[in-house]
């Protein structure tokens, strides 16, 4: 359960009478009824109040929920009078005035979202004010609600308030001293707010409800006594609400995390050598390295390849971790066959003709024809001489995203950007999905992250790729790893 479904439901309790327990000596809500009506009509003998059009009774279907039997369902029109802001062309900017002493302020929206009298610079004459405004005066205790945009939210005036009038986002609501205010409140802010906001008027701007149909909401009406004490329980539990809200933040910020932590988790066991066994009868890194360096020597030789003098291993003197004893440490750049990016320069783009693949194309870690750019075929074969991608390799993120790896699946030709790595190996000695995962691990997420520099567009350079560690598995363990990796990372999105 969130926070709010929690508030609301205690709200929900309250207002159907089972949050507190009913006592008979606080009489019923009959009799207050009475007490209301009285005091309703003493004002409209005083004459400040106009009298409004009699309302229906209350009929059993349009009752939502059953409420105490010392409870009584009444109008919402019943417990106090209401005045919307003036009409548009009453009250416009033009009409506003700096302030003096002569000036009278206006209430705005803001002032009841943001629970603030203070706030805002909008005055008119006072002699506008005594000809045209007095009946949208406000005084301290009254209650403001927002009308427009966000609306039902309400505010009530505090003492020594500058004199001032609503405005057309304004509705004002005075209530009868027989009632509870901050229970009223309490029954605006869970049922009217929201029942106001499904029926209001407007598109862009959403309006509350007509009057005629504001008035007319049944209201579930408690003994005084009983109001009292409900808006005490209320106040009681809404900061422990509060201390719910933070421990349930904290835990969905965990749960948001952890999937992420535990695949990251489950990536750093397996370059570790933690998530198998090692077996004796696999062979050792070590003599997979040396056909690895072999293999490349020789593509050099038969002319298959450039010599590339950054893909040689480093002396590595600190390892990041202690690895199995069968594992071997190397660098990316000396188990490859050839380590490059797509042109520097940017192309002339066609309308159509041969996919050009930049880094967005490949950023969610799977590489994605559908939204490319397009080069000339006489551009594509020129690029294609130095930087030839094909399926099987490896593509890297190297501008921007850096660290990001996607396999290339497809046999469509295609041409890259700088923004990305082509990495080339023998299968026969690097499983694909291996290097992948490898890649995505934090060992080598942690170099890239270190090793990116710039300050707009980031770049980790060919070079600084080349020489960052990884750990070598014979190549069986190679394939038990992706194995065990596959069966796990799933589980971990289920924990979403």
């Amino acid at each position: 359960m969130t926070p709010e479904q929690l508030k609301a439901s205690i709200l929900q309790y309250a207002i159907q009478g089972k949050l507190v327990e009913q006592r008979a000596e606080e009489g019923n809500a009959e009799d207050l009824y009475k007490q209301i009506q009285a005091e309703k009509q003493q004002l409209i003998k005083d004459g400040k109040i106009k009298k409004s059009k009699p309302l229906p009774p209350i009929s059993a279907d349009e009752i939502p929920f059953d409420i105490p039997d010392t409870w009584k369902w009444v109008r919402f029109d019943e417990f106090g009078v209401y005045k919307k802001g003036p009409f548009g062309s009453a009250l416009t900017k033009s009409m506003f005035v700096p302030k003096s002493k002569d000036t009278i302020k206006v209430y705005e929206q803001k002032n009841a979202i943001q629970k603030n009298a203070q706030i805002g610079d909008y005055y008119i004459t006072r002699e506008y004010f005594e000809n045209k405004m007095k009946g949208f005066e406000v005084l301290s205790g009254d209650v403001i609600v927002s009308c427009a945009g966000t609306i039902g939210e309400t505010y009530v005036l505090p003492d020594n308030i500058e004199q001032g009038i609503i405005n057309q986002a304004l509705m004002r609501m005075t209530l009868m001293q027989s009632v509870n205010r901050d229970y009223f409140l309490l029954y605006f802010d869970v049922v009217l707010k929201d029942t106001a906001r499904k029926s209001s008027k407007g598109s862009a701007i959403k309006n509350i409800p007509p009057f005629d149909v504001l008035k007319s909401y049944p209201v579930p009406l408690p003994p005084l006594a009983e109001q009292r004490r409900i808006v005490e329980k209320i106040e009681q539990l809404l900061p422990l609400v509060d201390i719910y809200a933070k421990a349930y933040e904290k835990l969905e910020q965990l749960n948001t995390k952890f999937p992420d932590e535990m695949k990251k988790a489950i990536l750093q066991y397996a370059i570790q050598g933690k998530l198998v066994e090692q077996r004796a009868e696999e062979d050792n890194a070590e003599e997979l390295y040396t056909q690895i360096v072999e293999d490349r020597e020789q593509r050099i030789k038969a002319k298959e390849l450039k010599k590339d003098k950054r893909l040689n291993l480093i002396d590595i003197e600190e390892p990041p971790f202690d690895i199995p004893i069968n594992w071997k440490w190397v660098t990316i750049g000396s188990i490859v066959l050839k380590l490059t990016d797509g042109t520097h320069k940017t192309p002339k783009y066609a309308e159509s003709g041969v996919k050009f693949v930049s880094v967005k194309d490949m950023s969610t870690g799977k590489l994605s024809l559908d939204n490319t750019k397009f080069i000339t075929k006489e551009e594509h074969k020129e690029l294609f001489t130095r930087c030839n991608p094909q399926r099987g390799d490896m593509l890297l993120s190297k501008i921007g995203t850096t660290g990001v790896p996607a396999i290339v699946d497809t046999d469509e030709e295609f041409s890259l950007f700088v923004s990305v790595a082509l990495l080339k190996y023998n299968h026969q000695y690097i499983v694909e999905k291996y290097l992948y995962y490898l890649l995505l691990s934090p060992v080598v997420q942690m170099q890239a992250t270190e090793n990116t520099r710039g300050v707009g567009n980031k770049n980790w350079v060919l070079d600084a790729i080349c020489k960052t560690l990884i750990p070598l598995p014979p190549l069986a363990e190679q394939r038990r790893i992706v194995e065990k990796i596959e069966q796990l990372l799933p589980l971990c999105d289920k924990l979403k």
